[in-house]
């Protein structure tokens, strides 16, 4: 049966909360029968769902399928918006569950800080005077949110970015994108697209001038630099955010990559 694209589906809000700057949830499992979206505008928690544990920060789009279990711990007071969806085709009619396409479960991390907060601004004007009119207009703000990520991975027509010609090197990059804040090896991306981690290293520099561990680094240091100015993260919380070990090991790479620390860069770089 014919799926719909990922820009086809259009999520229709049931459900918006804004907390900011809490220090735990009220919960630590929940779960739900409808799409469930933690929108993460600052501070850091811990999450399970399903498979995926780690951690999610500002930049950073946590989705729940219903029916999953949903377990989360704070680290720093945490800001976020909660929402509650369905989908809908460009009709208005619900998509049925066996249309779906390939949803995310687990996190997505966007890189558009800047059109992230301005999402973020969007879904906090609210008048109690024009509440059916607050309830559309955030509707069309989630929508925005959720075109905002298919953009980032390519799914929008207008998406005008190289994409590599070598369709087993495609995937490897999808998958370091998927994975970069996890604490992975590229040995398991190597092997999942059926390659050794020499002809995944020699075809990846070949087609991308670059190798996939640079390729790599350079995620995980964008997100690093991120949360250094944007956010009041410590260097372990930032690490764990980012896929590394530990702040040490972050704060090694980081200066080896930018010839400066950390703290440095959070210096030279706060608002």
């Amino acid at each position: 049966m014919h799926m719909f694209p990922l820009c086809g589906h259009i999520p229709r809000l049931t459900y918006f909360r804004h907390f900011v700057h809490h220090e735990q949830f009220f919960q630590y499992e929940s779960i739900q029968r409808e799409w469930l979206v933690f929108a993460i505008a600052g501070g850091s928690f811990y999450f399970e769902i399903g498979d995926c544990h780690t951690t999610a920060s500002f930049g950073d789009l946590v989705f729940c399928p219903p029916g999953v279990a949903f377990r989360r711990v704070v680290i720093s007071p945490v800001s976020l918006f909660v929402l509650r969806m369905v989908w809908m085709d460009d009709e208005g009619h619900a998509i049925p569950p066996d249309r779906l396409g390939p949803l995310p479960s687990g996190k997505v991390s966007l890189s558009s800080s800047d059109r992230l907060l301005d999402i973020y601004s969007a879904f906090t004007r609210y008048s109690p005077l024009h509440d059916r009119w607050s309830r559309i207009s955030r509707s069309h703000t989630l929508h925005r949110l959720w075109l905002l990520y298919c953009e980032e991975i390519g799914e929008l027509l207008e998406d005008d970015r190289p994409q590599p010609a070598d369709p087993l090197i495609q995937q490897a990059v999808t998958l370091i994108q998927t994975k970069a804040f996890e604490r992975f090896s590229l040995h398991a991306v190597a092997q999942e697209i059926g390659l050794s981690r020499m002809q995944l290293y020699r075809r990846f520099q070949s087609v991308l001038g670059i190798t996939p561990m640079k390729y790599l680094t350079s995620l995980r240091l964008e997100k690093a630099k991120r949360l250094l100015a944007e956010t009041n993260l410590n260097l372990d919380q930032i690490s764990e955010c980012c896929g590394y070990l530990n702040g040490f090991y972050l704060s090694r790479v980081f200066k080896s990559n930018f010839r400066m620390t950390p703290m440095q860069y959070r210096k030279e770089h706060r608002l």
